[in-house]
């Protein structure tokens, strides 16, 4: 993988350290990082499932973003479809969190307004303390999978009709989870921007078109009148993929 943006100092052709690029302005400040893959023309899914698109440079980058993490941020129906499971890295990859200040294990934080929710699956069944999952919810969730989820998970109501994004980022932050990676989905991804948390966007452009009628990378609700502006700040380029990092300015 080469860079083409920040402007290299050496052969462009050398492979970058993937760790130093993207640990660069984000280890020590922190902040909201959402990681995404689209292809070409748009598309979050192929096939209904985020995997159709993703290439081996985009899985590297999926992993190297785990490793710069404190917590994996979620929503409930990515959960779902993608059979999210806890967080165990490897040994390696243990080490490298360490080497760059961070905790072995990320904990997975799921965001459910309504709490559809199963708790018998994998996410919430390990007895391993480090993996314990944190589930993000609000008043208006389902009461009984909230009573079936309080001794298997840390659960955080915040919010009355939907949950509050900001307050929920303020108590992964009040948790010492101040590196907090999103990995949607669309709807998520949609709300989290709406809301004026999302300081970092790495997007990854698979070469690919998939055609019309798959969905796009933010959903949800509409933002009448405004905008996000994002600053492209590092570019990444292999097999033809692309690999960008962008700083997202809050809505105007």
């Amino acid at each position: 993988m080469r860079a083409l943006l920040p402007e290299p100092d050496r052969d462009i052709t050398s492979d970058v350290d993937l760790h130093e690029f993207y640990a660069n302005g984000w280890v020590d400040g922190g902040g909201l990082r959402i990681n995404f893959v689209s292809s070409v023309d748009g598309a979050a899914t192929a096939e209904g499932v985020s995997g159709g698109l993703q290439t081996p440079g985009d899985n590297k980058v999926f992993g190297v973003l785990r490793d710069l993490a404190d917590v994996i941020v979620v929503g409930a129906g990515t959960a779902r479809t993608e059979a999210y499971k806890p967080s165990k890295p490897g040994a390696a990859r243990r080490a490298i969190r360490r080497s760059h200040g961070f905790a072995e294990y990320p904990p997975i934080a799921v965001v459910s307004r309504s709490l559809r929710l199963d708790p018998t699956a994998a996410l919430f069944t390990s007895t391993d303390p480090a993996a314990r999952t944190i589930v993000i919810t609000c008043e208006a969730g389902d009461p009984a999978v909230r009573t079936a989820l309080e001794p298997i998970a840390d659960v955080l109501v915040l919010g009355e009709h939907d949950v509050d994004l900001a307050a929920a980022r303020a108590a992964l932050i009040e948790r010492g989870l101040t590196r907090i990676l999103s990995e949607g989905g669309p709807t998520l991804f949609g709300d989290l921007a709406r809301a004026g948390q999302v300081d970092e966007l790495c997007l990854s452009l698979s070469p690919l078109l998939s055609g019309p009628g798959a969905r796009r990378i933010i959903a949800g609700q509409m933002w009448p009148g405004s905008t996000a502006r994002l600053t492209l700040t590092g570019l990444l380029e292999e097999d033809d993929a692309l690999f960008c990092r962008y700083r997202v300015a809050p809505p105007n």
